[in-house]
């Protein structure tokens, strides 16, 4: 019944999204996702409806876990399904999707951007807080409970853990149980050898490749910035957090100002990821400025920009669009207001993009939102078959003069494309 449903109304939605322009969609027959060839630089954002999951294959094979989310509302299942079904959690979905994609197991690096579930997943210490409802785990024969990345890390062995604290954790106390969860898994794995990295802002290739990082030199990864501390594009570092609360004693930043971002660069092609980097810290005169304008000028104009705060209407600042006018973005979705139209008008903008037409892809459109933006000039923006829930793949090709992006069916395991979108590279 359910899957009639969703099929009727995705249907109905079509008729809501105009066609995207310029783009090129699959023949009618169903094809399966390629998979990864050495040279390629894999980008796989994994809808699940609870979280944020995000997975990359470096172009040398190095593999890159980059948040896994667990955040279950069931208040909002109408509008936000749980994909395939919600008989798994997100992290064992994830882990499964990741599974089909990379043969080995063992991952290079677990990267995470900030203490939040819905990026890392979270454990019952914080209960009183929220409602019991709120909590989905898996039980383990040991008597464990897991959710988020510790699916993950139930079924891959992990090398190097980086996380946008380490090794201050816990200076600005805005861990929840999520903090508690990673902090004690990261202890508990170091007589397993894992090794932890503290992020530098401006620092070139933390994350590296580790297979054969001689045979691609035109590919990088930099730090921008981590635990609201932010490279100033040069030789040094602002500490907006810190500067803040020399200000101001009372303030408190929140996680998502604390998260970390990376600049990927292949050639031409260019990536920015940041988490949830939003909010306000302070000037030296008290008054507030948007942190995520600083940190749009050290990343600069991108190909690829994955939403920061998934497109919520508190981040994604018009000034922060100006600076990185990505050709794409892209966002993991799982609460209807992450697809807000305040964001979806400024990444839509054919002024701040220089005339050009980007393409938006939420990885869920949300039906509530899609009848609510019925008729509005960004809808053309976004591929229609987001109305259905697609993992998003972005291929970058040797070299990184061109890109394919691929809409994966998120409805099933079968790894079918729906639609793909080809790109040269600004």
């Amino acid at each position: 019944m359910q899957s009639t449903r969703r099929s009727f109304l995705s249907q109905s939605l079509l008729a809501l999204f105009a066609s995207v322009p310029g783009f090129r969609l699959c023949a009618a027959e169903k094809q399966k996702f390629p998979g990864w060839n050495p040279g390629e630089l894999d980008l796989h954002f994994i809808y699940t409806g609870c979280g944020e999951n995000c997975f990359f294959r470096l172009p040398d094979g190095t593999a890159v876990l980059n948040d896994v989310g667990e955040f279950y509302r069931p208040r909002d299942l109408r509008h936000i399904p749980l994909l395939p079904h919600a008989k798994l959690l997100g992290g064992e979905w994830t882990s499964r999707y990741i599974q089909k994609m990379y043969p080995e197991k063992t991952l290079d690096y677990a990267v995470f951007s900030h203490w939040h579930s819905d990026h890392i997943g979270h454990s019952s210490y914080d209960k009183p807080r929220r409602p019991e409802a709120d909590f989905r785990f898996r039980t383990l024969p040991d008597g464990r409970k897991v959710n988020g990345f510790l699916c993950v890390a139930e079924d891959f062995k992990v090398k190097c853990h980086i996380d946008h604290e380490y090794p201050e954790w816990g200076r600005y106390r805005t861990g929840d149980s999520s903090f508690k969860l990673l902090t004690e898994w990261v202890e508990g794995q170091r007589a397993n050898g894992l090794v932890s990295i503290g992020l530098q802002p401006g620092a070139l290739n933390q994350i590296a490749l580790q297979r054969d990082p001689a045979k691609y030199p035109d590919f990088s990864v930099r730090t921008l910035c981590a635990n609201g501390r932010v490279w100033d594009g040069k030789d040094g570092v602002r500490d907006c957090a810190g500067d803040s609360l020399k200000v101001k004693p009372s303030f408190r930043p929140s996680a998502n100002s604390l998260s970390a971002a990376y600049l990927y660069k292949y050639g031409k092609f260019s990536f920015f990821t940041g988490g949830d980097v939003s909010g306000k810290f302070l000037n030296s005169d008290g008054s507030a400025y948007d942190y995520d304008e600083l940190v749009g000028k050290v990343a600069g104009p991108v190909t690829l920009c994955k939403m920061n705060h998934h497109g919520c209407s508190d981040a994604m600042g018009e000034a922060f669009v100006r600076q990185v006018k990505a050709q794409t973005y892209v966002s993991c979705i799982w609460c209807p207001g992450q697809v807000s139209d305040v964001t979806m008008n400024r990444m839509a903008s054919s002024e701040i993009h220089d005339g050009r037409k980007p393409l938006i892809i939420p990885n869920l459109m949300p039906a509530r939102q899609a009848m609510m933006y019925n008729g509005r000039p960004f809808m053309s923006n976004i591929p229609m078959q987001t109305a259905e829930g697609v993992h998003v793949v972005v291929k970058v090709f040797p070299g990184g003069d061109r890109y394919r992006v691929y809409l994966l069916n998120a409805a099933s395991e079968n790894m079918w494309v729906l639609a793909t979108f080809d790109r040269e590279t600004a």
